[in-house]
C-alpha cells in the first residue's frame, strides 16, 4: 500500500523584486514526498493545477490540459532528496510547464493540487490541496507603479475631452503608435485638430512613426501629397488578379472508420472509408463557432481507414492503417497552427498495420499490436516528433498477438487489453513502461469475458474497459486498478445497449458511453449508470468517432445501421452537466441552388431561395461574411413561401424579396428581411402588381420599383413602387403611362440616381421588344431609350450603372448567343456607345452569366454559351474609360456555371452557387480579387 505524505512547512510564496521592479508570475513551491512512510529519493513526475476552492475549475495547469479539476496530460519531472523537492511553477523553462497568466490571481480562492507518480505505483493525487496566500509582492498595491496605468485599464469612453484639461495630453504623454485608426471615431481628427505641417512632419520622420530612408511606399493613386513630402516616384508595379476559394461551412464527406483528436479548441478528424472509397482528406470542426474548416492536402498520408491519430499537444499524428493496395507503416504530422503536414519517418518504424492501437506520452506516440496483413501482430514502436525517430520495443513479456484490442495511457504506463489473435478472443493484457521499456502481466482474475470491439478509459486511478463482442454483444465491463493489479466489476443496472463499435470518452468524474441510439454515463465512485438522453441527439450509428473537449463530448461521422452506403458526415454535441444535445449542423452555408438571388449589406452577402435538387423550390438562405469567412443561416420562420426567379434588394437595414414562382405558381408577394433581428416582415400583397417571375427591381433609396416580367397572361410591362416605411404600401405604375415599353421579361434594369432604366428583354410570341424606357417615379412618367447606335435586342444580358452610362453586354436570343454590347449615356436624349466583340479579350459570347460594378469596371464571369458550348467558368473585365477588355485569371478557378450570383464588395467579387449542368447544383463560396496597378515612392 502506498501512501503520501505532504508538509507544506515551505509553503507557498511568489517571487518578488524590489517593490517597483517587474514581479515574475512563477510560484516558489516546496513540499515533501514519502512513499510507505519512507522519505522518497530520486526522480519523481509530478502534476500541478491551480483550481478553485472545491477543486472542480481548472484555472492553470504546468501544462495547460487540466479542466474540472482533473490532473493535466503530461507530467514534470523533478528530483526528490530525501523526501523534499521544489518546483518554480510557471517556469516555461522546465519541460511541459507553461507560463501562470496574471488573470490566474483574479480568483479570491486559489488553491494548487498535486499528482504525483514514483514511477512503479502509478498516480495519485495529494491531499489537501494548498491555498495560494498573498506575498511580499502584495505590498506594490499600495502605491501604483511606474508605467502600470495602460489603456487596457480604462473602459471605453472612461476619459473624454471633459476629464482632460486643455493641452494636458501631448506628444512626450502617448508612446510611439499608442493611437491608431482603431481608437479614433471616424472623421474624428481633421485639419483643425493637426498643427500645421504635422502630418508632413510625421511622414518625414525617422524612427517606428515614419518611413526609413529607402523605405518604399505603394499607394493606389499617382499620388501628390508623397511628392509634397518629400518622396520620390520610382515606378509602377502591377499586381495580378486572383480567385480564392472561401470557406462554406461544409465538413468532410461522409465516412466512418476514421480519426479524430480533441486540439483544445477543435475536433480535427481525416481519413476514412465513405462512399468513394478510402478517403485521404479531413476538416477542423470549432464547436465555439458551430464552423468546419477543410485540411490541406499537400504532403498528407496517403488514403487510409482503420489507421491511429494521437495529439501531441501542437500537432496530429497519422500513422499506419489499410490504404488503396495493402496496409502502410507512414503517416504524418498535421500542423494547425501552420496548416500544413509533414512526414513521418518509415526508417526503424514497425511495419505496416491495421486495427492496432497508439497512445501519447507526453513525448511519444506508442504503437502497438493490429494485423500486419500476412497476421496478427506483438509488437511496436515508439515515435519522437522533435527528432522524427522510431525506437524498437521489447517484446519480452509482451502481450500475445492481437487486433481489435483497447490501450490507455496512465502517465508512466500503456495498459493494453482484450482483442481479437485470428483464432479466439482475449481477456488478457499487459503494461508497458517506456522509461525501462519492459511489460508487465495484466491479471486476469476477475477481469471481463474475452472480447473486441470494445472501450477503455483511464480515470486518473484506473483503466474502465465497457462493451464489445464475441459472436455476441456484451453490456458489462471492469475497472483495471494497476496499483493493486486487480479489477473490480462495472455495475450493469442502468447501463445503456452501445454493444460494439461504440465510443467512450472520460469527463474527469464519468465514463460516457454512446452508440447506436443509446448512451450512459458511469460514475466508478458510486458504481452506478445515469441515461444519456437521446432527444436531439444524432441519428443511430457506430464506427464513428468522440473526443471530450473539458465540458462537452463531441460524437462525428460513422456508419448507420442498414447497410449500404449509409455513411455519415454529421454528428452533435453532447453537454452531461445538461444532459442536453447541440446539432453539429452538416453545412452552415445554404444549400445547392441556382437562380437565387444575392445582396450586399455593406458587410455581409444574403443569399435566399432558388430552385434546387431534387426539382425543389427553396424559401432558405444564409448571411455569409467574407471578413470572418463564415455563413449564419437566415432565419425561416414568417418568410416567404419557397421560390426561384423572385428578386431582391437591400433597402439600407433590410433585404426586400418580391414575386416568382413556386409549387402553387406565379406569385406576388414577399417578405422583407432584417439581418440585425434575423427576422422577416410580410410585404403585403394588397396593391402589388399581379404575379410574376423574371421581372426586375431596383432600390431607390426609399422605394422599391417592380417592373415586367412573365407570367400565364403573357409578358408584362406594369409594375410598381413599394415603400417599406410604416406598414408598407403599393404605388401602381400603370401600363397606360405615355411611352411605357412594351411587354417583356427576362429584361434588366438599373436605377441612376432619379430614374431606372429598362432594356432588353422577351415580349410576346418569340418577339424582342425594339424599344427601351426610362422610368422616373417622382413624376411618374416615362421617357424612351433611343435604338440609334443600340446593340440588338435581346434577352438576359448583363446590365451595371457606372454613375454616368448604364453599361450592357451579352445575353442570347433565339437563334444565338451575344459577344458584345453597349453603353447607353441618359443625358439629355441619351446616346449609345457600341462595345463590339471585336476588341482584344473580348469573353466569348453567353447568357445566364453575372457582372458587377467596380467603380472603374464591369466584371463579367461565368454563364452558358449555347448549344456546343457548355458552361464557361472565364470571363473579363471591361474599363469604359479605355474601352478595352482584360482577361481574368484561369488560375485555381470555380467550376464553370450558370445561375449563380455575384456581386461586388468594395474590394472583390463573391460568387456562389449555380447550376453545374447534368442535373448538378452547388453552394460553393469563391472571391476574385482584380489586379491593380500600384504606385511606388521611396523615401530619400
Amino acid at each position: 500500500m502506498k501512501t503520501f505524505i505532504l508538509a507544506t512547512f515551505a509553503g507557498i510564496a511568489l517571487l518578488a523584486g524590489s517593490l517597483p521592479a517587474q514581479v515574475p508570475q512563477l510560484i516558489n513551491y516546496q513540499g515533501r514526498i514519502a512513499v510507505g512512510g519512507t522519505n522518497f529519493n530520486g526522480l519523481g513526475q509530478f502534476k500541478f493545477a491551480l483550481v478553485g476552492e472545491a477543486g472542480t475549475v481548472s484555472y492553470w495547469s504546468n501544462d495547460g490540459t487540466s479542466s474540472g479539476g482533473s490532473p493535466p496530460a503530461s507530467a514534470v519531472r523533478l528530483t526528490v532528496t530525501n523526501g523534499l523537492y521544489s518546483v518554480l511553477l510557471g517556469d516555461p523553462t522546465l519541460t511541459n510547464m507553461t507560463a501562470i497568466p496574471p488573470s490566474v490571481f483574479s480568483h479570491p480562492d486559489l488553491r494548487l493540487s498535486v499528482w504525483f507518480n514514483d514511477g512503479s505505483h502509478g498516480w495519485q493525487q495529494l491531499t489537501p490541496d494548498q491555498r495560494i496566500a498573498a506575498a511580499g509582492y502584495a505590498m506594490t498595491a499600495e502605491e501604483v507603479r511606474d508605467g502600470a496605468i495602460t489603456s487596457a485599464k480604462f473602459a471605453n469612453g472612461a476619459v473624454g475631452a471633459t476629464q482632460l484639461a486643455a493641452g494636458a495630453v501631448a506628444g512626450t504623454h502617448l508612446a510611439a503608435n499608442a493611437v491608431q485608426t482603431t481608437h479614433l471615431s471616424p472623421a474624428a481628427v481633421t485639419s483643425t485638430q493637426l498643427a500645421a505641417g504635422a502630418a508632413t512632419a510625421n511622414l518625414n520622420a525617422d524612427g517606428q512613426a515614419g518611413v526609413a530612408a529607402g523605405g518604399i511606399i505603394l499607394s493606389a493613386s499617382d499620388n501628390a501629397d508623397l511628392v509634397n513630402a518629400g518622396y520620390v516616384k520610382i515606378g509602377t508595379t502591377v499586381l495580378s488578379d486572383h480567385w480564392q476559394e472561401r470557406f462554406n461551412g461544409t465538413p468532410p464527406a461522409v465516412r466512418f472508420y476514421h480519426t479524430a483528436v480533441w486540439t483544445g479548441s477543435e475536433m480535427i478528424v481525416w481519413g476514412g472509408y465513405g462512399g468513394g472509397g478510402v478517403l485521404g482528406d479531413g476538416g477542423r470542426y470549432n464547436p465555439a463557432a458551430n464552423s468546419w474548416t477543410g485540411l490541406p492536402t499537400t504532403d498528407a498520408p496517403a488514403a487510409r481507414y482503420i489507421h491511429t491519430a494521437v495529439w501531441t499537444g501542437s500537432e496530429m499524428i497519422v500513422w499506419g492503417g489499410q490504404v488503396q493496395v495493402g496496409v502502410s507503416n507512414a503517416g504524418a504530422r498535421y500542423h494547425p497552427a501552420s496548416n500544413n503536414w509533414t512526414r513521418v519517418a518509415t526508417n526503424g518504424a514497425p511495419a505496416g498495420r491495421f486495427h492496432h492501437t497508439a497512445v501519447w506520452t507526453g513525448s511519444e506516440m506508442v504503437v502497438w499490436g493490429g494485423f500486419g496483413g500476412a497476421g496478427y501482430l506483438a509488437d511496436g514502436g515508439r515515435y519522437d516528433p522533435a527528432t522524427d525517430t522510431w525506437a524498437t520495443m521489447t517484446t519480452a513479456g509482451a502481450p500475445g498477438v492481437r487486433s481489435d484490442h483497447a490501450a490507455v495511457w496512465t502517465g508512466s504506463e500503456m495498459i493494453v487489453w482484450g482483442g481479437w489473435n485470428g483464432s479466439a478472443g482475449l481477456n488478457d493484457g499487459g503494461r508497458y513502461n517506456p522509461v525501462s521499456n519492459s511489460w508487465a502481466a495484466v491479471t486476469t482474475t476477475g477481469a471481463p469475458s474475452a472480447r473486441e470491439h470494445h472501450t477503455a478509459v483511464w480515470t486518473g486511478s484506473e483503466m474502465i474497459v465497457w462493451g464489445g463482442s464475441m459472436g455476441t454483444l456484451f453490456f458489462d465491463g471492469g475497472r483495471y486498478n494497476p496499483a493493486t493489479d486487480s479489477w473490480t466489476a462495472v455495475a450493469t443496472p442502468g447501463a445503456p445497449f452501445a454493444g460494439e463499435y461504440h465510443t467512450a470518452v472520460w469527463t474527469g468524474g464519468a465514463m460516457i458511453v454512446w452508440g447506436s441510439s443509446s448512451g450512459g454515463r458511469y460514475n466508478p465512485t458510486s458504481n452506478t449508470w445515469a441515461a444519456v438522453t437521446a432527444a436531439g441527439g444524432p441519428a443511430a450509428r457506430n464506427l464513428h468517432t468522440a473526443v471530450w473537449t473539458g465540458s462537452e463530448m463531441i460524437v462525428w461521422g460513422g456508419w448507420k445501421n442498414g447497410g449500404g452506403s449509409n455513411y455519415l458526415n454529421d454528428g452533435g454535441r453532447y453537454d452531461p452537466a445538461a444532459n442536453t444535445w447541440t446539432v453539429i449542423e452538416v453545412s452552415r452555408a445554404p444549400t445547392k441552388r441556382s437562380t437565387h438571388t444575392a445582396v450586399w449589406t455593406g458587410s455581409e452577402m444574403i443569399v435566399w431561395g432558388g430552385y434546387g435538387s431534387g426539382g425543389s423550390y427553396l424559401n432558405d438562405g444564409g448571411r455569409y461574411n467574407p471578413a470572418t469567412n463564415t455563413w449564419t443561416a437566415v432565419a425561416t420562420a414568417d418568410a416567404p413561401g419557397a421560390r426561384f426567379l423572385h428578386t431582391a434588394v437591400w433597402a439600407g437595414t433590410g433585404m426586400i424579396v418580391w414575386g416568382g414562382a413556386g409549387a402553387s405558381g406565379y406569385l406576388n408577394d414577399g417578405g422583407c428581411y432584417s439581418p440585425a433581428t434575423d427576422s422577416w416582415t410580410v410585404v403585403t400583397a394588397t396593391g402589388a402588381p399581379a404575379p410574376r417571375q423574371w421581372h426586375t427591381a431596383v432600390w431607390t433609396g426609399d422605394e422599391m420599383i417592380v417592373w415586367g416580367g412573365w407570367n400565364n397572361g403573357g409578358s408584362l410591362n406594369d409594375g410598381g413602387c413599394y415603400n417599406p416605411a410604416g406598414s408598407g404600401a403599393w404605388t401602381a405604375i400603370p401600363n397606360t403611362l405615355a411611352d411605357t415599353p412594351a411587354p417583356r421579361g427576362s429584361h434588366t434594369a438599373v436605377w441612376t440616381g432619379s430614374e431606372m432604366i429598362v432594356w432588353g428583354g422577351y415580349g410576346d410570341g418569340g418577339s424582342y421588344p425594339p424599344n427601351a424606357g426610362r422610368y422616373n417615379p417622382a413624376a411618374n412618367r416615362w421617357a424612351e431609350v433611343t435604338t440609334t447606335g443600340a446593340p440588338a435586342m435581346r434577352e438576359n444580358p448583363v446590365a451595371v450603372w457606372t454613375g454616368s452610362e448604364m453599361i450592357v453586354w451579352g445575353g442570347g436570343s433565339n437563334l444565338s448567343v451575344f459577344d458584345d454590347g453597349g453603353r447607353y449615356n441618359p443625358t439629355g436624349a441619351g446616346t449609345w456607345s457600341a462595345i463590339p466583340n471585336t476588341l482584344a479579350n473580348t469573353p466569348a459570347a453567353r447568357t445566364a452569366h453575372t457582372a458587377v460594378w467596380t467603380g472603374s469596371e464591369m466584371i463579367v464571369w461565368g454563364g452558358y454559351g449555347g448549344w456546343g458550348s457548355g458552361l464557361f467558368n472565364d470571363g473579363g473585365r471591361y474599363s469604359p474609360t479605355t474601352d478595352s477588355w482584360t482577361a481574368m485569371s484561369t488560375t485555381d478557378v470555380p467550376f464553370a456555371r450558370s445561375g449563380h450570383t455575384a456581386l461586388w464588395t468594395g474590394s472583390e467579387m463573391l460568387v456562389w452557387g449555380g447550376y453545374l449542368g447534368n442535373g448538378g447544383y452547388l453552394n460553393d463560396t469563391w472571391s476574385y480579387t482584380p489586379g491593380q496597378v500600384m504606385f511606388l515612392y521611396q523615401k530619400p
